[in-house]
C-alpha cells in the first residue's frame, strides 16, 4: 500500500490509470466516489509488492531523490504521498510518508474500544475489522456511584453475535457515570465492596477475558487511592483468571499535582496491569478543547518518551482515536464540536465546500474549513490513512505492544485494510 494525496481537478479515472489500478479498487479500499474528492485528501492505493507506510524526517541537504534511492521507493511515490513538496531541495526536518518495501510484517495486538449505542453500523464495523483485532473493549458499562455496575445491553443481539463470530477476545470497558461516582467507587469502601461484587459474574462465566478500566478524568487527590484500587482489581481478576488493561491520559513528567495526570502513579498501575493503555486522544483535541489535531504526533512523540523506563514498552498500547471533530470559529467554550467519522467528512448540506485539505507538518495531521448551511464557518481536524500510518510508526520506533484504536461505532474502511497490510495481528 501507499498514499496518493489528491491534486485538484483529479477524478478517480485519472487517479487509477495513474497509479494502475481500477477506480472500483479505489472506491472499494477507501470508501469514496469522485464527489467525495477534495483536493488535499489522502488516498490508500493497492501495490505489487508489500510494503508498510513508515515516516522519514529530511535531514540537511538531502533531495527527493536520495531519500527515495535509499528507501528503495520510486520517485513518483514519494511526490503522490507528500504533496506538496518543493521542486529544489527538501525542507529539513520535513516528515515524509514512504511507502517501504517489507520483508517481513511485524506482529502488534490491536484492541479497539467501541462506543455501543445499539445501531447496526457497529455491526459492521465489527465485521470489516474483525481480522485486524485482537480484541475488543465495550464500552457499555457504566459504573454508579452506589458500586452498581450497569450491564451491556447488547450481548445478545447481532452485535455479540458479531463479536463472537470474529473469534475476538472481549473485554469489559467499565467508565464511572459522573466524577462523583469514580470517586466513591475508589475512595468509599462500602461501594468499592457492592462493586466488585457486581463485577464477578461478568469475568469468565458471562465470556468476558478481563477489564478495560477507563478512570481518565481523576482529581491528583485520589492518587494513592487509585493506585490501591487498580492494585485490588488486579488481584480479584487473577484469581478469575482475568486480565486487566488501564486507560491514563499521556504526560511528560511525574508531577502529582497536575490536574489531569496527577491521579496516575504511572509506574505503579504499569506493574499491576497487563496492558496500560496510552490514550493519545484525551490530552489534545478533546470535545472542550479549541480546534486542533486529537493526535499531534510531536506531542505523542515526546509522552512517550517519558514512559520509556516507566511501563515496559511490551505492555504500552498506544491509544489513537480513530474519529474526528467538527468545530465552529472562532471558537467559543460553550459550543461542544460535532464527531467526525467518516472521511471524507464533509457534510452534504453546506453552502461552501472545502477547497482544500490541509497537511499539518508537525502534528501530521489533516484538518480543513468550510461553510454549513446557515453560512458559519467550521473547522474539521481528523485522522487519515496518513496520518495514521505515522502514529503505527511510533510503534514499531517505541517498541510497544500494539494500538488500542477508539471507534465511535464506525470507521473508515481504508484504515482497516492498511492495518491488515502493516502487521501481523497478535490473538
Amino acid at each position: 500500500m501507499y498514499v496518493h494525496v489528491v491534486k485538484r481537478g483529479e477524478n478517480l479515472l485519472q487517479i487509477g490509470r495513474g497509479v494502475g489500478v481500477s477506480a472500483e479498487e479505489l472506491i472499494g479500499i477507501n470508501g469514496i466516489t469522485d464527489e467525495d474528492l477534495v483536493p488535499g485528501l489522502s488516498l490508500l492505493v493497492p501495490t505489487k509488492v508489500p510494503t508498510a507506510l513508515h515516516t522519514y524526517t529530511v535531514r540537511a541537504s538531502e533531495t527527493l531523490r536520495g531519500v527515495a534511492n535509499r528507501h528503495r521507493v520510486p520517485e513518483r511515490m514519494v511526490i503522490d504521498a507528500n504533496l506538496p513538496l518543493p521542486v529544489d531541495g527538501l525542507p529539513v526536518g520535513r516528515v515524509l510518508t514512504l511507502p517501504v518495501p517489507m520483508n517481513k510484517r511485524g506482529a502488534i495486538e490491536v484492541n479497539m474500544r467501541l462506543e455501543v449505542q445499539g445501531e447496526p453500523e457497529e455491526v459492521d464495523t465489527v465485521e470489516e475489522a474483525g481480522a485486524c483485532l485482537s480484541s475488543v473493549s465495550l464500552c457499555a458499562a457504566v459504573v454508579e456511584g452506589d458500586g452498581e455496575l450497569r450491564e451491556p445491553f447488547f450481548e445478545r443481539g447481532r452485535l455479540g453475535e458479531a463479536i463472537k463470530g470474529a473469534d475476538l477476545g472481549r473485554l469489559l470497558l467499565i467508565a464511572p457515570s459522573d466524577p462523583q461516582a469514580a470517586e466513591r467507587v475508589v475512595a468509599h469502601g462500602p461501594t468499592r465492596r457492592a462493586f466488585f461484587a457486581e463485577l464477578r459474574p461478568l469475568i469468565g462465566h458471562d465470556g468476558y477475558r478481563g477489564v478495560h478500566l477507563e478512570f481518565t478524568a481523576l482529581p491528583p487527590k485520589l492518587r494513592f487511592l487509585f493506585t490501591g484500587f487498580v492494585r485490588e482489581l488486579h488481584t480479584r481478576l487473577r484469581q478469575w483468571r482475568g486480565e486487566l488493561y488501564v486507560s491514563v491520559p499521556p504526560m511528560t513528567e511525574s508531577d502529582e499535582d497536575h490536574p489531569r495526570t496527577g491521579a496516575y502513579d504511572l509506574e505503579m498501575i504499569g506493574q499491576y496491569a497487563d496492558r496500560v493503555v496510552w490514550n493519545a486522544d484525551e490530552a489534545y483535541g478533546r470535545w472542550d478543547s479549541p480546534p486542533t489535531s486529537l493526535a499531534p504526533l510531536h506531542l505523542i512523540r515526546r509522552t512517550l518518551t517519558f514512559a520509556q523506563g516507566r511501563v515496559a514498552a511490551g505492555k504500552l498500547l498506544l491509544g489513537l482515536p480513530f474519529y474526528g471533530y467538527d468545530w465552529e470559529v472562532p471558537y467559543e467554550p460553550d459550543l461542544s464540536p460535532s464527531l467526525v467519522l467518516q472521511v471524507p467528512p464533509v457534510p452534504e448540506e453546506v453552502t461552501e465546500r472545502p477547497g482544500l485539505i490541509h497537511w499539518d507538518d508537525r502534528a501530521l495531521s489533516p484538518m480543513f474549513q468550510y461553510r454549513d448551511e446557515t453560512g458559519k464557518k467550521r473547522e474539521v481536524w481528523y485522522e487519515d490513512v496518513r496520518s495514521l500510518a505515522a502514529k503505527l510508526h511510533l510503534v514499531r520506533e517505541y517498541g510497544l505492544a500494539g494500538i488500542s484504536c477508539h471507534v465511535q461505532g464506525i470507521a473508515p474502511v481504508a484504515i482497516w485494510q492498511m492495518l491488515s497490510e502493516s502487521f501481523s495481528v497478535r490473538r
